[in-house]
């Protein structure tokens, strides 16, 4: 004989896993949308505000972090929050993979994924600025972004030649 409550649990196990697919698709387009702008790889452009990240991401992420229906007490812990939210959203969005991606067949056992610059956030560079300008450890900086934590090394030194032109043109 089969429980019935069993079946019911089940079946609303796989609407749950059918809905969060969709909602999963539906992220991965507005992510793929708002990234499709293209950045001069050379140049350093920093923002740090919602407008950065898809705003159904932004909002998942939040609602996650927080009940939808709750207002925080405090504009401290408001800000918290919002700061929270937006951190995880770029980072969910810098190591976004394109379906294009995904598909490849590397020709290396170990190739990994290619990070792309329009998907860089204050955090990825910033760290990878800071740990390079304190350590020169170019093996520290390549182990950070194999674990998509920051751009790559060779990025790195990119931002820093074009930070320190920017500052020598500022000078003159």
């Amino acid at each position: 004989m089969v429980n019935t409550s069993m079946m019911k649990d089940h079946a609303s196990e796989m609407d749950n896993t059918k809905m969060l697919y969709k909602t999963a698709n539906l992220i991965r387009r507005r992510i793929t949308d708002s990234t499709e702008e293209k950045k001069q790889i050379d140049t350093v452009t920093v923002t740090s505000t919602n407008e950065d990240v898809p705003n159904d991401l932004y909002s998942l992420i939040r609602w996650i972090l927080v009940v939808p229906a709750e207002e925080l007490q405090t504009e401290m812990r408001s800000r918290t929050v919002d700061r929270s939210a937006l951190t995880i959203s770029q980072n969910i969005t810098y190591a976004f993979k394109t379906r294009r991606q995904v598909q490849h067949k590397p020709k290396h056992a170990l190739a990994t994924f290619r990070t792309q610059s329009v998907r860089e956030n204050p955090q990825v560079l910033g760290l990878a600025l800071r740990v390079h300008h304190d350590t020169r450890n170019k093996k520290l900086v390549h182990l950070l972004h194999a674990h998509d934590y920051c751009v790559p090394y060779s990025r790195a030194l990119l931002l820093e030649t074009s930070i320190a032109n920017a500052v020598v043109e500022n000078t003159r």
